[in-house]
């Protein structure tokens, strides 16, 4: 017994120290706190305010727009007193949550949550030298020190990742092949290949720990796809290819990429933006040899010049150079970062592209620069790009643009005259009157086929070319390994893709069609998903009951019940949280509730009521239903 006593408090004891390690508040905390606390200065708002996590604690830093700088930072939360201290800021006397939530992304949360240290320039050696002398490192913490090395190899390179040490960055061209020397390659492969280290052990260790982009695993195959993209801007494509493994991402993620890039006619353009569209799709080029014609555009780099000029000089596998009308002195090094337009809400007339862009190489009078980093300004918001005999016209909301999105309007309209150009999803707003659904991407038309009235995403849809990827060539292994995150945004962008061209086939009255597509979603879609879709079921199934096809529509509401007697059994049993969740809980702050939240009950409820008006919902399916709604609105009426 005594002994027994004895390995109890050893325990305690053991995970006391472990947890004093970790003592500093939440990121939520932090923020919440100093926008309830303090107000910001007059002409300040939350994104002139900067977090600081250091091992003295938090700090807070202002913009300045005077020195065009950040203040010295203030000590917020001081880590030996666990204390709170006085700030030169104005005094707030109650949340300002507009502020606080423009901190609180999961982007931001991750970062301060997972991070022993971050916001500031050489947190990635901090965090390194704390992390590399420990043992038994946990699951946070090997993440944290993989998220080190990998920002440590990007800062070597270029600015575009945050808090960069310039002294530290190599001395390259915007442009040019081989600028690694053999020392500056080494150095950078140093950092690449710890960063994948730290992921493949966690990979290996705990498969599901969730990060922005999925699970680790995921984002470990990621990792190689950076690093294989940087060694082809920087060095060339042969070592590129080299440094690539065999086996990345799962069948499920290669079936995706090669569904989209299906979707492009020959020689395409396609913009993408996130990592989990963008690297897939790399991948699936250069290793698996499939669709090398398409260029892939992340409009997230269009702001990384080095990037462009690689996309304007380089042969990247089987598909040219692309077209740019602006020339590189015109955006080199920090001209252009944002372009600043006027408004003109009562003047119809458009800005020629064309003309516009020559107008900014020559630094022509018509167009105001500043003079320190020559940034742009046009006369009014609304643009226009030339296709032929048809003109795309487009209106900001916005009173200015970025670099990247002045390039990929450039990329528009100096290559769609030559080169078919895709959007992967909404990567552009601004051109969604003139997208044309094409398999699962969006292609760039002045004249989209098959109009969709209310749709704030597509403009019509090219039924032909849709039906053939949807149905005759779709793709589909099921997903094998756990990456939940991963798989849920490409099935809902699946079912999307689905959806829209059902509801065209039914629209036009083609009952053939229509209860073709419906076969070929409920055959490969997971049953037990339907609930994170219900919302899309519940509009897709009065489809196939208004065609009379009975056997598609009991299917799809089916699913979703028994979808949803499982979310009913599990908010009645109150099942303890497994470890995926409660590190959701710590990294993103997601709150893991047994319990259903009122919005969920009102939802389900709402999701529930639309089925069960569909009369031609079968008597044993409509009581099931009926059972279901009385439970949330039982359960709803305790709130």
């Amino acid at each position: 017994m005594i002994k027994k006593s004895i390995l109890l408090l050893c325990f305690i004891f053991c995970v006391s120290c472990k947890s004093a390690q970790h003592k500093f508040p939440s990121y939520k905390n932090i923020v919440n706190t100093f926008f309830t606390d303090y107000d910001l200065p007059n002409g300040q708002d939350a994104s002139d305010i900067r977090f600081i996590k250091k091992k003295e604690g938090y700090y807070i830093q202002e913009y300045n727009y005077d020195s065009e700088g950040y203040k010295e930072p203030e000590l917020f939360w001081d880590a030996p007193t666990n204390k709170y201290q006085v700030l030169s800021f104005p005094k707030g006397k109650v949340l300002n949550t507009e502020y606080a939530n423009y901190h609180l992304t999961y982007f931001y949360k991750e970062r301060f949550n997972v991070l022993p240290y971050y916001g500031y320039v050489g947190w990635t050696k901090d965090v390194i030298a704390f992390l590399e002398q420990k043992k038994d490192l946990t699951d946070l913490e090997y993440y944290a020190l993989g998220r080190a090395y990998s920002a440590s190899a990007s800062h070597l390179l270029n600015n575009s990742y945050e808090f960069g040490n310039p002294k530290n960055q190599f001395n390259f061209l915007e442009s040019g092949k081989n600028q690694f020397t053999k020392e500056q390659l080494k150095k950078y492969m140093y950092y690449v290949e710890k960063s994948i280290e730290s992921f493949t052990i966690l990979c290996q260790k705990n498969p599901d720990y969730p990060t922005v982009v999925g699970n680790i695993c995921n984002k470990l195959d990621n990792e190689y796809v950076t690093a294989y993209l940087n060694l082809s801007i920087y060095q060339n494509q042969a070592e590129a290819l080299a440094f690539l493994p065999e086996d990345l991402y799962t069948d499920f993620v290669m079936d995706y990429a090669k569904n989209y890039l299906n979707s492009l006619e020959p020689n395409a353009i396609l913009f993408t933006t996130g990592d989990n569209d963008t690297f897939p799709f790399m991948y699936a080029q250069a290793k698996l040899k499939h669709r090398q014609d398409v260029a892939i555009v992340n409009t997230s780099l269009l702001n990384q010049n080095s990037y462009v000029n690689h996309l304007r000089d380089d042969m990247v596998l089987a598909s040219p150079p692309i077209k740019f009308a602006l020339k590189p002195d015109a955006y080199a090094k920090e001209n252009l970062s944002y372009i600043v337009l006027g408004s003109n809400k009562n003047d119809d007339k458009y800005l020629d592209l064309k003309s516009t862009l020559q107008l900014i190489n020559e630094k022509d009078s018509s167009v105001v620069y500043k003079a320190a980093k020559e940034n742009a300004k046009l006369s009014t918001n609304k643009i226009a790009i030339a296709i032929n005999q048809d003109t795309l016209k487009l209106t900001y909301k916005t009173n200015y643009i970025v670099k990247g999105e002045l390039l990929a309007l450039d990329i528009i309209a100096s290559n769609i005259k030559t080169r078919p150009v895709y959007c992967k999803f909404n990567e552009l707003p601004v051109v969604s009157n003139y997208l044309e659904k094409s398999g699962f991407a969006y292609k760039i038309t002045a004249n989209p086929k098959n109009k969709i009235e209310n749709d704030k995403y597509v403009a019509g849809i090219d039924t032909d070319k849709t039906y053939a990827v949807l149905v005759d060539n779709f793709q589909y292994h099921k997903n094998t390994k756990n990456s939940s995150k991963t798989e849920l945004s490409v099935l809902i962008s699946y079912a999307s893709s689905y959806e829209t061209l059902i509801n065209h086939y039914k629209k036009v009255g083609d009952i053939k069609k229509c209860k073709e597509v419906l076969d070929a979603f409920t055959n490969f879609y997971p049953k037990d998903l339907y609930a994170d879709i219900s919302f899309m079921i519940s509009s897709m199934a009065k489809n196939p009951y208004a065609i009379k096809d009975f056997k598609n529509g009991d299917l799809m509401v089916e699913n979703l019940i028994e979808n949803l007697e499982r979310i009913k059994r599990n908010n009645k049993e109150s099942t303890t949280s497994d470890k995926t969740a409660a590190l959701k809980k710590l990294i993103f702050g997601d709150e893991v509730n047994d319990k259903l939240s009122e919005n969920e009950l009102e939802f389900y409820s709402y999701i529930i009521t639309d089925i069960s008006n569909i009369e031609e919902v079968n008597t044993n399916l409509t009581s099931r239903l009926h059972t279901l709604k009385n439970y949330f609105v039982e359960q709803l009426s305790q709130f």
